[in-house]
């Protein structure tokens, strides 16, 4: 009864109108049906004239999706006709299912369009061990091979796209991704960033009204070619990164004065600590350092060792074991058969007890030093190598941070300022591009010590005050939408004096009706950066066989619905 009514699942789920079937085991997971087609007359596939003569018959197998934990391969019999029309040059046709296999096929259709799918989200090597565990397996050449015959979605008409590059391989080579804004869904992969091969897409898509892109020539020459009529758009980030590179390179441009502003102490310094002044003495017990992670995990597999081999001790002497066959059989001394014998609550663990250091001679000059101010741990260490110090700066690092926690000072600062060896409390950022990016924060969210410091920037040279005032116009314009600003801005970068800026001014103004389009318009490239994202993780996916027509099936219809994909339902 049980395979009667597996059988009789497996042909309704086929849609077969079967005669007769039968059923045997073939290996402890798999299950065989056996069917046969009912049809007395079937068109000829070449003029369509209905066939009655039987010429002959045939069994064909075919591996169908899996059935629980069983691996369903049917064994249809199918029939060759005769076709009896004179002037048909078809004289034997082999009789067709279409709703259930493709001719010549060894996998059924809906079993074909799983693994298609399959290989369509994982990929070929992926794919293969996925089939193999859901037991309709597949190999990983012929996954991709599906996926290739796979036709590409409709693209429709556009109105709205996205545009921007991708890297076939990094300063090399690189590609061009279209990605629909309305529907975040891609349109199209092509093969290179050229401006003619966007003009060539764009002329086959008329209908696109609004254009997105980065600030790349070639995209506005291929936008301007391809479709006068668009509105392009400008994207505001890459904007925003344009001006912040500008003012970076104005910063670079007087490191020196820029530097030695950093490396001042700041004059907004926290309330001290109630410990933090009060002197060390040389016996003053310090925290105790904590023990690695490392350390304590190998000292937890030690003392499970040796609970287990005390346990197994036990049970062996409970049944009369000597301890020199004991000792034989669990590859341990008599000695220590007898110690742990004797003991009855297990073996206890290993306590770490303070173990000499290189340091310790040392120790009572570090303190002295500490106390008279000098809390830099590099000179502590020049220092006492000149006095014989054989260890390594590390060492005393660690000691030194004792000493910090041990006076309630804050914990040790790895900014520039403090690397330079400076004692007293320096501005937080180390590096002129922290401080760009520090200074390009909302205002909401700056920090309360950048306000001084910009002021004092602002005061050691012109070109300074010029670029901060231009950077915060800028990006405040960008934020609040502000297109009437943008002109007045170009004019004022152009009067600042500041080579990057006014660099940067001759670029905006070459596209300035994009630039203007940003800040009236809400499109952007969010969804184009996005899909590459996706795109470049499948590219990594694919260990070197990312093929252009491969790579772009997988761009383009993955993340789709599966009903979209599949005709049958899984």
């Amino acid at each position: 009864m049980e395979v009667l009514w597996i059988l009789q699942r497996c042909c309704f789920l086929m849609r077969l109108s079967c005669r007769s079937m039968t059923g045997r085991w073939i290996r402890p997971i798999s299950r065989s049906p056996f069917a046969h087609t009912t049809p007395r007359t079937l068109p000829c596939p070449i003029c369509s004239t209905p066939a009655v003569r039987v010429h002959s018959r045939y069994v064909r197998t075919l591996t169908d999706l899996p059935w629980a934990t069983y691996t369903i391969k049917l064994s249809l019999r199918v029939r060759k006709f005769f076709c009896d029309l004179p002037t048909c040059n078809r004289r034997i046709f082999t009789e067709r299912i279409p709703t259930i296999l493709q001719p010549s096929a060894r996998v059924t259709l809906r079993c074909t369009h799983a693994q298609r799918h399959v290989g369509l989200a994982t990929g070929g090597v992926g794919g293969a061990q996925l089939t193999t565990l859901l037991r309709f397996a597949a190999g990983r050449d012929r996954l991709l091979r599906i996926v290739r015959q796979m036709p590409l979605p409709a693209i429709g008409k556009p109105i709205h796209i996205g545009v921007d590059d991708w890297a076939w391989r990094k300063g090399q080579r690189y590609g061009t991704i279209i990605v629909d804004l309305d529907t975040h869904r891609p349109l199209a992969v092509l093969p290179d960033r050229q401006a003619s091969t966007l003009t060539t897409w764009l002329h086959a898509h008329p209908s696109v009204a609004i254009i997105s892109r980065d600030r790349s020539s070639a995209f506005a020459e291929g936008a301007a070619a391809g479709a006068p009529h668009a509105i392009q758009v400008a994207d505001r980030f890459h904007l925003m990164v344009n001006v912040r590179e500008a003012l970076l390179q104005t910063l670079v441009a007087h490191r020196t004065l820029v530097e030695a502003v950093l490396s001042q102490p700041t004059p907004l310094t926290a309330a001290p600590h109630p410990d933090a002044q009060r002197t060390l003495m040389v016996d003053d017990p310090l925290p105790p350092q904590p023990i690695p992670a490392q350390v304590r995990h190998r000292s937890d597999a030690i003392h499970a060792r040796r609970q287990r081999q005390f346990e197994q001790i036990q049970e062996l002497v409970a049944r009369g074991w000597t301890h020199r066959a004991i000792a034989h059989e669990l590859g341990l001394t008599r000695q220590t058969v007898a110690r742990y014998h004797a003991i009855h609550d297990g073996p206890p663990p290993q306590h770490h007890a303070h173990r000499r250091s290189v340091l310790d001679r040392f120790k009572p000059y570090l303190i002295e030093r500490w106390n008279t101010g000098c809390l830099n741990a590099a000179q502590l260490c020049l220092e006492i190598q000149a006095q014989g110090y054989q260890g390594t700066a590390h060492t005393v690092r660690r000691y030194v941070t004792q000493l910090r926690k041990a006076s309630g000072l804050p914990a040790w600062s790895r900014d520039g300022a403090a690397r330079r060896g400076h004692v007293g409390q320096a501005w937080p950022c180390g590096s002129l591009t922290q401080l760009v990016w520090e200074l390009v924060r909302q205002p909401t969210k700056q920090a309360a010590w950048l306000r001084p410091l910009t002021e004092d920037l602002r005061t050691r040279h012109p070109q300074l005050d010029s670029a901060i005032t231009l950077m915060e116009s800028f990006y405040a314009m960008i934020r609040n939408r502000e297109p009437t600003g943008f002109a007045p801005w170009l004019a004022q970068a152009h009067q600042s004096g500041c080579a990057a800026f006014v660099r940067l001014a001759r670029s905006f103004e070459a596209d300035a009706a994009a630039i203007e389009a940003a800040l009236t318009m809400r499109w952007s490239q969010g969804p184009v950066e996005g899909t590459i994202h996706r795109l470049k993780l499948v590219k990594r996916q694919m260990y070197g066989r990312a093929n252009l027509d491969l790579l772009v099936r997988r761009v383009l219809l993955t993340g789709r619905s599966p009903q979209k994909l599949l005709p049958y339902s899984v």
